[in-house]
């Protein structure tokens, strides 16, 4: 039951990288970007995050999954959706074809199955954060009868300055749902690191 679980956040976390990309079809995991005037960072942060969200979605064979346990603090690599019955929290890592870490996503188990979470950190080719993304999906919403879809998105600097954020709030059909009409039935606390080394180090991944 605990694999099906984490297989269903896999194919939500993909439903949700197709649903709000471009049909760009990027098979090589490449970091490379496109050169823009420093007026134009926003569309360059933009394209390197759809950019990693393709290469995600077309190379999902080279994402490391690792599993830190209830029961220890060493998280584990998950091989063919092996997930031990003690897991609580899944860590996907896509690193580029120099072995340079371009996303980790980060999955808390739900105990409940109601709702499902993801901590997404982007990092440039320096290792810096520049884009940082909650997704959850949940059930007992109130807006809708069926799940509904947070999305919360932030761009940051190369100082780490916060310099743009979105959000959005549909149901299953795209449809935008009114926040102050749902029910918010989680609460999740989370760090955003402004670096791979420090999230890496925190969260004890520095070996995969």
């Amino acid at each position: 039951m605990r694999k099906l679980s984490h297989l269903l956040m896999l194919i939500l976390f993909v439903r949700l990288f197709s649903s709000c990309n471009s049909s760009e079809n990027k098979t090589s995991l490449s970091t490379s970007s496109r050169l823009l005037p420093e007026s134009d960072v926003m569309e360059r942060l933009r394209y390197q995050k759809n950019n990693i969200d393709s290469l995600f979605k077309h190379n999902t064979d080279k994402v490391i999954v690792v599993a830190k346990l209830t029961d220890g603090n060493e998280p584990i690599l998950i091989k063919n959706g092996n997930f031990p019955e003690n897991v609580e929290t899944t860590y996907n890592i896509l690193k580029d074809s120099l072995g340079n870490v371009m996303l980790v996503s980060e999955f808390p188990f739900s105990e409940s199955g109601d709702w499902s979470i993801t901590f997404s950190h982007y990092f440039d080719k320096k290792g810096k954060t520049f884009a940082f993304e909650r997704q959850t999906n949940f059930f007992n919403s109130i807006c809708t009868n069926g799940i509904a879809f947070e999305t919360r998105t932030e761009f940051y600097d190369s100082d780490f300055k916060l310099i743009d954020k979105t959000y959005k709030l549909v149901d299953e059909k795209n449809t935008t749902l009114e926040k102050d009409s749902c029910q918010f039935p989680y609460d999740y606390n989370y760090d955003i690191s402004k670096n791979s080394n420090k999230y890496l180090k925190v969260n004890n991944l520095k070996h995969y």
